[in-house]
């Protein structure tokens, strides 16, 4: 996503800790990217002690950057609580400052990650649907030609996230018709060959297998081989259009159950 830029301090003498803070928010990330979770945590609590002692940016954007990278650190290392607490600031400081809403769903969909994993299923479907409204709304106000592809993988993981969440709710259905419809983005956006749309492909046709299932054990369940439609989803149109033709970046190299965009600086 958007990488933050250093702000100058006005005046002479004063100590330009802006470009500290950012420096030890990359060499963080870039350490957690590589396993050396120590060093990443030591950057990352550096980098939130120089705000804390300047406590007129207790509540800019390097805060919440900052906030948000210990989020992912504490999520990476498995304590889940503690990425919660992060990442629930880093969400209020965003909001507050009025932050651009692809940063905002992706720390959505970091919450519901995270809201996941601690079995709060329910909540995390909330989340889940937060990110999408808002990464929808960026991508369907842009020229489709001048969208970035990350911003369409950031939405087809939204959809992605939605329909585990409710499949983990048993609303099978409406998980199908999640991943179908992230499926479609994927697919139109990034490329019938992206892991994106192939795991969104392959999910699909296994919740709609689970939902026949459950159907023969309870006949009075309607289904229908294709996916049904979710009320909840057909405001969301992003992507879906023949005219969402970007070009098609690179898939990434590894897949999750679960994705949720990682913030660094």
């Amino acid at each position: 996503m958007e990488a933050m830029t250093a702000v100058a301090l006005p005046g002479s003498g004063k100590p330009d800790f802006h470009n500290l803070v950012l420096s030890c928010n990359r060499d963080g990330m870039e350490a957690l990217r590589k396993g050396q979770s120590k060093a990443a945590f030591e950057q990352f609590k550096y980098a939130e002690a120089i705000l804390i002692a300047n406590q007129a940016e207790s509540g800019t954007s390097l805060a919440a950057v900052t906030c948000n990278n210990l989020g992912c650190y504490y999520k990476k290392v498995g304590k889940l609580h503690g990425a919660l607490s992060y990442l629930r600031r880093a969400l209020q400081m965003e909001m507050d400052l009025g932050t651009d809403e692809g940063t905002l769903a992706g720390t959505h969909l970091n919450i519901c990650a995270i809201l996941s994993k601690l079995e709060k299923h329910d909540k995390a479907v909330q989340h889940a649907m937060q990110g999408l409204e808002l990464i929808d709304r960026k991508t369907s106000s842009a020229d489709p030609a001048e969208v970035p592809a990350d911003d369409y993988a950031v939405l087809a993981i939204a959809y992605h996230n939605v329909a585990v969440e409710r499949d983990l709710l048993h609303e099978y259905d409406k998980a199908a018709a999640a991943f179908h419809q992230g499926f479609e983005v994927a697919k139109r956006c990034l490329g019938e060959d992206h892991p994106l749309a192939l795991t969104l492909g392959r999910n699909a046709e296994a919740v709609l297998q689970k939902s026949q299932r459950m159907t023969k054990v309870n006949p009075n369940t309607a289904t229908a081989r294709k996916p049904t439609k979710d009320g909840d989803l057909e405001r969301f149109t992003s992507g879906l259009t023949e005219s969402s033709t970007p070009s098609l970046p690179e898939g990434p190299s590894r897949l999750r159950r679960n994705w949720s965009p990682e913030f660094d600086a």
